[in-house]
């Protein structure tokens, strides 16, 4: 009988089949234990929420540190100037929210009273107490220009006046907390 490339490739794969075969006999008849995977594959944190303290009480998130100061939670960032600024900027689309970073990003938004101006916020949380000083807002503007969208200058008075929105609602919602 003649050899034909197809026949040599059927054999090696036979062989290779017969060796496969013979290896998984070998790991059965062993006795060794294969470890299946863990029930829950995502990675996914166990325990407590993200709101709550190590041991699952919400209360815990209001905690004060070791100087007697409001630390305002276990989110990475003061909660009161968190809630405050995601309430002061929700009319416009967030694009990013993160409450361990104290990141919020809004994309462009446009006024329906005036078409041809948008804005876009920035707003970034500094630590965990709640002080001026913990509190960084930036604005972005631009104009519409024909088709194109064009670059403004945006009044620093806007960005104080969306600051101070911002801190006299976390001092409301502090208020308001503390007296429940």
């Amino acid at each position: 009988m003649k050899e034909t490339p197809m026949s040599r490739t059927f054999a090696f794969s036979s062989r290779l089949l017969a060796v496969a075969l013979c290896a998984s006999a070998l790991v059965a008849c062993s006795g060794a234990k294969v470890e299946a995977p863990e029930a829950n594959p995502t990675d996914m944190p166990k325990g407590p929420g993200l709101f709550s303290g190590e041991s699952g009480n919400i209360l815990e998130g209001f905690k004060r540190d070791k100087n007697n100061a409001e630390t305002g939670g276990n989110i990475g960032v003061n909660i009161y100037l968190w809630r405050a600024a995601l309430e002061s900027v929700a009319f416009m689309p967030i694009t990013q929210a993160d409450s361990n970073g104290g990141v919020i990003v809004t994309d462009w938004y446009t006024n329906p009273a005036q078409p041809n101006e948008r804005v876009r916020a920035n707003v970034l949380i500094l630590g965990k107490t709640l002080r001026a000083d913990a509190l960084k807002v930036s604005l972005f503007k631009q104009t519409r220009v024909g088709e194109a969208w064009k670059d403004a200058a945006v009044s620093p008075a806007t960005v104080t006046a969306l600051e101070d929105t911002i801190l006299t609602k976390a001092r409301a919602i502090k208020v308001q907390t503390r007296s429940k």
